[in-house]
C-alpha cells in the first residue's frame, strides 16, 4: 500500500521540511543527494578549490562542499590530519591541506576497495585504520559487543534511578515515623515520675489545705524535700488520682509504641542494607553489574516496595560468576556479595565449614567469604586484608577504622521469616578493618583489579 506502518523515529514536518516520517504517511524515497559526491579521481587542486569556495570552519566547508558525509566522519578525518572541526580555513598552510587531502584519499581508497579495519576506538568503535586502539577480527562481534554494552548501560541507569528514588522516598518516611515513635517514648518516660508524685500526694494528703498551689514533702527514696504542684481547684487526693490516670495512659502508650518502633527500626536496617548494596554498584562496568542491579530490583518487587508488570520470578543457581572474586596477598580466594541475594547464597549454598565469614559489625555492608581448604589457617595479613575489604564494601567506606567480625559459616544463621540478607551470628571475633588501605590502592589501579583472580 506504500504506507508507513511504523517508524523507529518519528520526524514531523516542523523538524524536517525535506522528508517528514510519521506513521500512516505515504512512503517517499529519500531525496537524491544534490551535492557533489566525493571521488578519488578528483585532483587535490580541484578538491581544495571546491572546499575553500565559501570560507568558514573546516567542518562546515567539507560538509557543504560534498554530499554523503556525516559529522562523525568529518571529525575523524580532521582529527587524523591533526586539525580541528572549528578551525578557520585561513589558518591552514599548504602542508595542512596536503595532510588533510592524504587522509581524504585514504578514506576513499577504503571505500573503493571495501577494506575496513574494525576495532575499538576512544569513545566507541571504528572501521577506519587511523582511529583504532585495539583491532578486532570480526566486525559483527564488535558491533554486538558495543551495542549490547550501550543497551545494558541505558538499562542500568534507568533501573538504578528507579531504585534510588524508591529507596529515598521509603527511607525518609520510615525515619520520620521512627522519630515520631521515639518522641512518644520520651513522653512515656515521664510515666514513672507521675506515679511517684501521685504516691507522695496520697501519703501526705493530710497536709493539704484548701487553696494551696503546691505541697513540699520528703521524697521516699532520697529523703530530700520535693515540691509538688497542686491545682487549687482540686484536693491532694483528686490531684493524685489525676496523676495515676496520666501514668496509666502513658504506660499504655509506651507498651503500644515499643513494638511499632522495633518494627520500623528492623525495616530501616533492612533497607539501609539494600541501600549499601546499591552504593557498591555506582557505575556499569560489566554485565555482572547489571545482573546485580536487577537482583536488587527483583528483591524490592518481592518485598512489595516496587511494582513491575513484566516481572517474572526466577530461581538462578548459585555460581561464582556473579560474586566479586578477589585474592588475598597470600593467594587465598575471597568472594564478596554484590546484593542481598548473593549475600544469602554465600551462607546457604557456597560456604563450607572450613571458610570464614566476614561482615562489618552493626553496619550495613556486603557479606565477605574467605575460602579455605580443610586444615588451612589464614595469616594475620590475609585476615586484615579481608577485614579491609569488608569495611570497604560497606556504608563505612569513608571511615578510618571499622569494626569487622568474622566467624565460621556454621555459626551464621538466618532467622525464620527474616528479610533477604539479614542474619544473626555467634562465636565471632572482632577485628579492625581499614577501608582507606583499599581506597589508596585505587590511586594507581582499580582495587578489584589488584587482587582479581
Amino acid at each position: 500500500q506504500n504506507q508507513i506502518v511504523t517508524a523507529a523515529h518519528q520526524v514531523s514536518d516542523q523538524q524536517s521540511r525535506v522528508r517528514p516520517i510519521q506513521t500512516g504517511d505515504p512512503y517517499v524515497l529519500p531525496p537524491a543527494i544534490m551535492n557533489t559526491l566525493p571521488s578519488r579521481q578528483e585532483s587535490q587542486s580541484s578538491w581544495q578549490e571546491r572546499v575553500t569556495l565559501v570560507p568558514s570552519t573546516l567542518k562546515k566547508m567539507l560538509m557543504q562542499s560534498y554530499g554523503g558525509l556525516s559529522s562523525s566522519l568529518v571529525r575523524s578525518l580532521l582529527s587524523a590530519a591533526r586539525l580541528t572541526p572549528d578551525q578557520p580555513a585561513e589558518t591552514l598552510n599548504q602542508a595542512d591541506w596536503d595532510r588533510l587531502f592524504e587522509v581524504w584519499q585514504r578514506w576513499l581508497l577504503c571505500l573503493e576497495k571495501g577494506e575496513f579495519f574494525p576495532g575499538w576506538a576512544e569513545g566507541g568503535y571504528t572501521v577506519l585504520d587511523w582511529e583504532g586502539i585495539a583491532p578486532v577480527a570480526d566486525i559483527h562481534a564488535l558491533l554486538n559487543q558495543y551495542y549490547s554494552r550501550e543497551l545494558n548501560l541505558q538499562q542500568f541507569d534507568r533501573i538504578q534511578n528507579q531504585i534510588r528514588q524508591k529507596l529515598r522516598g521509603v527511607l525518609d518516611k520510615l525515619r520520620q515515623k521512627a522519630s515520631t515513635f521515639e518522641r512518644r517514648l520520651d513522653q512515656s518516660a515521664q510515666a514513672d515520675q507521675q506515679r511517684q508524685q501521685a504516691d507522695l500526694l496520697m501519703a501526705y494528703s493530710y497536709q493539704w489545705q484548701p487553696g494551696v498551689t503546691q505541697l513540699t514533702v520528703d521524697d521516699f527514696e532520697t529523703g530530700e524535700p520535693i515540691t509538688l504542684a497542686i491545682d487549687p481547684d482540686k484536693t491532694a487526693i483528686q490531684q493524685a488520682q489525676r496523676l495515676y490516670k496520666q501514668h496509666q495512659k502513658l504506660k499504655r502508650a509506651k507498651d503500644a509504641v515499643m513494638p511499632l518502633l522495633a518494627e520500623v527500626q528492623a525495616e530501616l536496617t533492612y533497607l539501609e542494607q539494600v541501600e549499601a548494596a546499591l552504593s557498591q554498584i555506582p557505575t556499569y562496568d560489566e554485565p555482572a553489574d547489571l545482573e546485580a542491579l536487577n537482583d536488587i530490583r527483583n528483591e524490592l518487587i518481592q518485598q512489595g516496595y516496587m511494582t513491575s508488570p513484566d516481572y517474572r520470578p526466577s530461581e538462578r543457581k548459585a555460581s561464582d560468576e556473579g560474586f566479586r572474586q578477589l585474592q588475598t596477598p597470600d593467594g587465598l580466594p575471597v568472594l564478596v556479595g554484590r546484593n542481598n541475594r548473593q549475600n544469602d547464597l554465600l551462607i546457604s549454598t557456597v560456604a563450607t565449614d572450613y571458610d570464614l565469614w566476614f561482615h562489618t559489625q552493626e553496619i550495613p555492608g556486603s557479606h565477605v567469604l574467605l575460602r579455605l581448604e580443610a586444615g588451612q589457617v589464614p595469616s594475620d595479613r590475609d585476615l586484615h586484608y579481608v577485614a579491609d575489604l569488608a569495611a570497604y564494601f560497606s556504608r563505612a567506606r569513608q571511615a578510618d577504622q571499622v569494626p569487622v567480625i568474622y566467624t565460621q559459616p556454621r555459626h551464621v544463621y538466618k532467622p525464620k521469616g527474616a528479610r533477604p540478607g539479614m542474619v544473626i551470628y555467634k562465636h565471632e571475633t572482632v577485628i579492625w578493618g581499614q577501608p582507606r588501605r583499599i581506597e589508596r590502592q585505587a590511586d594507581n589501579a582499580n582495587p578489584l583489579e589488584l587482587a582479581q583472580t
